[in-house]
């Protein structure tokens, strides 16, 4: 039986319609990740897609027809109820050439999604049925691909579940190895101490590191702003190590940026261990509350950026949530035009029917994902599991993630609100944490025939701290100045900020 051709497609020649897009912030940065599969056969429609997921020719159709007596591609109510060791299996061929067995990862409709043996998903061009095992590529396999392949001028550095390719320094590449190790194991163990059936990754895991952002952006085609990402068809994360902006905010990137390794790191991690089933379409306050829930980080006196533990308090959110309802914050940012969000109705009800967030909404979506794991833990997991259950490519609305919300939780939101607020409040008043300093934040910005723009700000959250800075910044003009420098205390900040104002 022939083969199938899974091969890459270049930018803008998918073969296959826009099933989704979607537009979020990831720790202020935004990211354009775009769910499109194809209506197998249709014509070439050009829109973008993630890097590097395999796409083929659009001419053949989805299912061979035949004779009544040749293999029809089961239900997706079929699908649903099968475990993922017996999905139906297909004959394709990979990228390098080789006859492999894929297996079915999802199916909407005439809309058809393959998993590949190294974890990369494929659109096939024809489904061929085969009795062939589907047998996962070992890490030695994956690694002669890719050292072969895309990553032949990166260094590597194996761990024990992680290909690292790096091209930055080798204390960075092991850091960050450590780190995402740290983060496997200990998710696995967290979510079987809690009745979650979760198992080990089938699949060796690859991270991608990168010198610098320079390299990163000319090699991985996402938006401006975005730092790190989680791509789902590769099955991979991307990052680098330094970046030209590090000059401006030192410290912030120091507390940024192992958490935004580990925030993608929880992505793939979750997406393997059979937590949240790739192209499954949770609401973004879960997809994004999980991860920074999962992914902790702290400064440790001798080993350096530790993660934290699963559940463990997050800083950078606690900072954000704090300022939120502090008066003085609240007077300060209306005084600069950039008022902090008041609540109109239930925020949480607001938050779950949300297609994008800002970062005030990460620390929100991590608020109710903390709370709900804390305090109402077995009906947590009991919703993660049901969640877990949603095949990929099933289309959900935010009115039914609302409503499945509300079967878990109950309908009083307002309530749940004022729980929410409460726990956070207390744990506030905890010592267990690191105390992030106040920064005044200072800013410029040329935009032509002579006039400057300048502002200040204080705060305490780096999150807001980086939106405020995109927020002031004119497409007009030349590339901002801007500071962000930590004091003990918000007079001491204010004080730096009315001198600058004053040019003193």
């Amino acid at each position: 039986m022939d083969s199938v051709v899974i091969a890459p497609g270049g930018r803008g020649s998918a073969a296959f319609e826009a099933y989704r897009d979607r537009r979020w912030l990831v720790h202020g940065a935004r990211v354009a990740i775009v769910i499109a599969i194809g209506s197998l056969g249709d014509q070439a429609h050009g829109q973008s897609r993630p890097a590097g997921a395999p796409v083929t020719k659009p001419s053949t159709p989805a299912v061979q027809k035949g004779t009544e007596s040749e293999p029809r591609p089961p239900s997706l109510a079929d699908l649903v109820a099968r475990p993922k060791a017996e999905a139906p299996r297909f004959s394709v061929r990979d990228e390098t050439g080789q006859d492999v067995a894929a297996r079915l990862h999802g199916r909407h409709g005439d809309r058809a999604l393959i998993e590949l043996p190294d974890g990369k998903l494929g659109i096939p061009n024809a489904l061929i049925p085969t009795d062939q095992p589907f047998v996962p590529a070992t890490m030695d396999e994956v690694e002669k691909t890719l050292v072969a392949g895309p990553f032949a001028d990166f260094q590597l550095l194996r761990t024990e579940h992680y290909l690292i390719f790096y091209q930055t320094t080798p204390e960075f590449a092991r850091d960050s190895g450590r780190l995402l190790e740290d983060l496997y194991k200990g998710l696995l163990e967290a979510f079987q101490r809690n009745g979650f059936p979760v198992h080990d990754s089938e699949f060796p895991l690859v991270a991608v590191a990168y010198k610098d952002e320079k390299d990163y952006r000319k090699n991985q085609r996402v938006d401006p702003e975005v730092k790190a990402f989680y791509e789902f068809y590769s099955n991979r994360i991307y990052f680098y190590q330094h970046s030209e902006r590090e000059k401006d905010e030192p410290r912030l990137a120091y507390l940024l940026k192992p958490q935004t390794v580990a925030h993608e790191g929880a992505h793939q991690i979750l997406a393997n261990i059979g937590v949240q089933p790739r192209l499954s379409e949770w609401p973004l306050w879960l997809v994004e509350g999980l991860a920074e829930y999962c992914a902790t980080t702290t400064v440790h006196a001798k080993k350096g950026i530790i993660w934290s533990g699963l559940g463990a308090i997050n800083s950078l959110h606690m900072a954000t949530l704090r300022e939120l309802e502090d008066p003085v914050a609240i007077k300060l940012a209306a005084a600069d035009h950039n008022p902090v969000p008041r609540r109109h109705g239930s925020r949480s009800e607001a938050l779950i029917m949300k297609t994008k967030l800002t970062p005030t909404d990460y620390a929100l979506a991590w608020a109710m994902t903390y709370y709900l794991a804390a305090k109402r833990g077995a009906e947590f997991v009991e919703y993660l599991k049901a969640m877990s259950q949603i095949p990929p490519l099933e289309p959900r609305s935010p009115e039914q993630h609302l409503e499945l919300f509300r079967k878990s939780f109950g309908a009083d939101l307002v309530k749940l609100d004022k729980k929410i607020d409460a726990a956070i409040h207390l744990l506030s008043q905890k010592k267990g944490y690191d105390r992030l300093p106040y920064y005044a934040v200072i800013f410029e910005q040329s935009l032509g025939n002579g006039s400057i723009r300048r502002a200040a700000m204080v705060s305490q959250s780096p999150q807001m701290i980086q939106q405020w800075v995109v927020d002031r910044m004119s497409a007009q003009g030349t590339a901002p100045n801007w500071q962000a420098i930590p004091v003990p205390t918000r007079a001491r900040a204010t004080v730096i900020v009315e001198q600058w104002v004053n040019g003193q």
